[in-house]
């Protein structure tokens, strides 16, 4: 999916569910083809060679330093220790190839935290206002910066290439990996039923770009290695407002 395809759907109000069509009986039912099947998403745990694992490391932090439009794909064959230059082709075919793939490994690591976000909401009996869902929206990402090893590079990738007009064009995305998102979307349209959907529609494309310019540019400002806590609460009262403010009259 591309990235403009994407940050539309997730924007989008979502849409009823289709009645169930009835099925004619059939004699046998017949094993499913391998054109039936969903193609498996790329995600942390697909099967990849070490060679492959490496190149995809190097690259996340050459993207996050010098940009990914930037980086010579020679230099990242050449940091990961290869001595074949056609390594990377081989894995990944292209620049975009490896762009999508790095994105996608990430994107469903932070899809299942967000997730984990969502359930405990669901689950705690408490009323459910904008504020909460932009918590569980936000805190993910948060928690790979300040938890995991590459949560900062990451976040400077994903930045850029949600900016980044050459790239938004690109099939990178796996749909997959949106569904949290999806979950917050139909959170927030149920939450702002008198919103006009045009209106909501932009303030949720500004409400994602806000958390992912936010949270890099605050990455990029303290450095890598600086753990501290950005200001998360702020950052999400922001939002919320930005949300649910009410609209000028006329």
């Amino acid at each position: 999916m591309k990235l403009k395809q994407a940050r539309a759907l997730i924007a989008d109000a979502p849409q009823p569910s289709a009645p169930a069509r009835p099925r004619r009986a059939t004699p046998a039912a017949r094993p499913a083809s391998p054109a039936d099947a969903a193609a498996p998403a790329p995600d942390a745990g697909e099967a990849l060679t070490d060679t492959a694992q490496r190149i995809l490391e190097i690259a996340e932090r050459l993207f996050a330093e010098q940009g990914v439009e930037q980086v010579p794909l020679r230099q990242i064959v050449v940091e990961s220790g290869q001595r074949n230059r056609s390594a990377l082709h081989y894995h990944f075919g292209s620049r975009e190839a490896l762009v999508s793939h790095l994105l996608n490994r990430r994107l469903h690591e932070v899809n299942r935290v967000r997730h984990r976000y969502l359930d405990e909401l669901e689950a705690s009996g408490r009323p459910i206002d904008i504020h909460a869902v932009v918590q569980a929206t936000v805190y993910p990402l948060v928690e790979v910066v300040l938890q995991t090893s590459w949560g900062t590079n990451y976040l400077q990738v994903l930045a850029q290439t949600t900016f980044s007009p050459a790239l938004l064009n690109k099939g990178l995305v796996d749909k997959t990996a949106m569904s949290a998102l999806y979950r917050v979307r139909d959170h927030i349209h149920a939450l702002l039923p008198g919103m006009p959907r045009d209106v909501l529609r932009l303030r949720m494309i500004w409400f994602m770009d806000t958390v992912v310019y936010s949270l890099a540019h605050w990455v990029r400002e303290r450095g890598k290695r600086n753990r501290a806590a950005p200001p998360v609460e702020e950052l999400v009262d922001f939002c919320a407002a930005a949300l649910e403010g009410p609209r000028k009259p006329g």
